[in-house]
Formats: structure tokens, C-alpha cells, sequence
């Protein structure tokens, strides 16, 4: 099993909100840079997988850490839960925080999994349109996916070897094991005191795995805030200004792959370490 963290082990304790719409928020800070909650308990996943030579610490961005928590509140949730975790290395990328909304029992499948997360590009891929009920040949997972069938069956031993893929029958046709599958709809959220260019091309970046972003940005002139706008709205991103919602993000999504891929980045950073809970303040 993959050691997941807070409460999923008991090795520590998560606390968690009520949104508006009665979904369970849980944060879950990585380390890197010092908070500012003024409503939550944060609990910290010191990760093993920081992005290499990442030591900049932009700290005139922390006031926009609570205007970011909020805008995550606020995304459509449902009866779902919330889980946000802040410098996720992504795929491509790290965003200030990374939200997903799932349910918490496809969040605790996966974390029970003994398959470790799929960190490369083409088993997510071969995963990703694999089925967990009907087996598929690596013919018609290479169909699927557009690519080479020697490039799908170089990585099938591996897969077979962790787990997520299952021979099934006589002959090569594999199934995954039901819990491997994209956990939920994320969203990556960038924050930005002034240069919207950096934070709209670093956002456009994690779309390739996110299924779409926010960006949180401090006080900007009126002309700037409908050239912002309109870009965002063109990606069906969210854009909030100076802790208002100019527009709301619409989850398209990626591909099938790379959204695997990026839950699986995820699920990584939930997995590496549990979290150590140090303290809360009070609203």
C-alpha cells in the first residue's frame, strides 16, 4: 500500500471545513514557503519531490494565499470533497495550489492501491484507455492512443510487474484495476501580485494536465483586468482580481492521459510523506 496522509493512516489529523454547499474541504500545505490561514488547520506533506532548485520564495504573493483558498472554496463541489495542496510539482510546472474535487472514496481506493503512482507519460497513457472490466489488446490500446503499438507493448512488462495493468485470459489483452483512474476534476491555481503575461503562460502550462486553472491576482487598473479577462475567458479559465471573481473557470479538460497523469502527480504528493499537523488560527 502507498502510505497516504492524515487521516487516511491515522499517522496524523487533516482538519476540514464546510463549505457553502456542505462538501468536506482538507488542506494540506507542502513546504517551501510560510503560511497565512486565518479559518483553516493546515497540515504539512514535507515532499520528497520538490522541484530541483526551486528556492524562490515570492513573498509578496502570500497575501493572495487566502484570497486563493477562497476562490478553491468556491468552486462548484457538490456533496464532493475538496482537497487542495499547495507547490505540487506537476507534470509540467508547479502552481501555488492544486484543487481537486473528488469523492472520497475513489481518494481512498487509490491510496489503498499497492500500484505506486504513474509518474511517466506513456504508462498514464496506456492505463488511461485501458478498462477494468473489458480487456483490451495492446493493439487497440495503441489505436486509442494514436501512438506506435512497439511503443505501448515496451511498456507493458513494467506495468504488468507494478500491477497496474492485469493480464486477462490467454494472449496479451489487459485490464486496470478499477481504482486506477483519474481521482477527480482538478483545477491548478497560480497567484500574481502584477505580471498576469508570467502567470496566464504559467497557467496555460498546467493545462495540459489540469482540467483547466485560476489565477488570483492582486488589485489591476480596469483596462488590464479586461485584457486578463478576456484571455481567460477564451481558455475557459478563472481569473479572480483583487479577491473578486471576474469570471469562472469551465472545466473542459485534457486528455485522457494527461489527466491521468496529472492525478497520478497528485496522488504522488499525497503519498511521498504524511503530513506533520502544526496548529491552526483561528478565524
Amino acid at each position: 500500500m502507498v502510505r497516504p496522509c492524515g487521516e487516511l493512516t491515522g499517522t496524523a489529523t487533516v482538519s476540514h471545513c464546510a463549505t457553502a454547499e456542505g462538501a468536506a474541504c482538507q488542506y494540506l500545505d507542502m513546504p517551501g514557503r510560510p503560511t497565512s490561514l486565518q479559518d483553516v488547520s493546515v497540515g504539512v506533506i514535507p515532499t520528497r519531490r520538490p522541484m530541483p532548485g526551486r528556492q524562490y520564495q515570492p513573498t509578496w504573493e502570500l497575501g493572495l494565499r487566502d484570497q486563493a483558498l477562497a476562490a478553491c472554496r468556491s468552486l462548484p463541489q457538490s456533496l464532493h470533497t475538496l482537497t487542495v495542496v499547495s507547490e505540487m510539482v506537476g507534470p509540467i510546472g508547479v502552481p501555488d495550489l492544486t484543487a481537486v474535487i473528488h469523492r472520497a472514496d475513489a481518494l481512498t481506493a487509490r491510496l489503498e492501491s499497492d500500484v505506486p503512482p504513474l509518474l511517466h507519460q506513456v504508462d498514464a497513457g496506456v492505463v488511461a484507455v485501458a478498462q477494468s472490466k473489458r480487456a483490451r489488446s495492446s493493439e487497440a490500446l495503441a489505436t486509442s492512443l494514436g501512438w506506435p503499438v512497439s511503443t505501448v507493448e515496451r511498456r507493458i512488462p513494467a506495468l504488468l510487474k507494478s500491477g497496474a495493468l492485469v493480464r486477462h485470459g490467454i494472449g496479451s489483452r489487459y485490464v486496470r484495476p478499477p481504482e486506477l483512474a483519474t481521482i477527480g476534476r482538478m483545477y491548478a491555481i497560480e497567484t500574481k501580485v502584477r505580471n498576469w503575461g508570467r502567470a496566464l503562460a504559467q497557467a496555460r502550462g498546467y493545462s495540459v494536465w489540469a482540467d483547466t486553472y485560476v489565477l488570483v491576482m492582486g488589485p489591476l487598473t480596469a483596462s488590464v483586468v479586461a485584457k486578463v479577462k478576456e484571455r481567460v475567458t477564451a481558455d475557459r479559465g478563472g481569473l479572480v482580481v483583487d479577491g473578486k471573481w471576474v469570471c469562472r473557470p469551465l472545466a473542459t479538460g485534457p486528455s485522457p492521459a494527461n489527466r491521468l497523469l496529472g492525478s497520478e502527480y497528485f496522488i504522488a504528493a499525497l503519498t511521498e510523506r504524511s503530513p506533520t499537523l502544526v496548529g491552526s488560527v483561528p478565524a
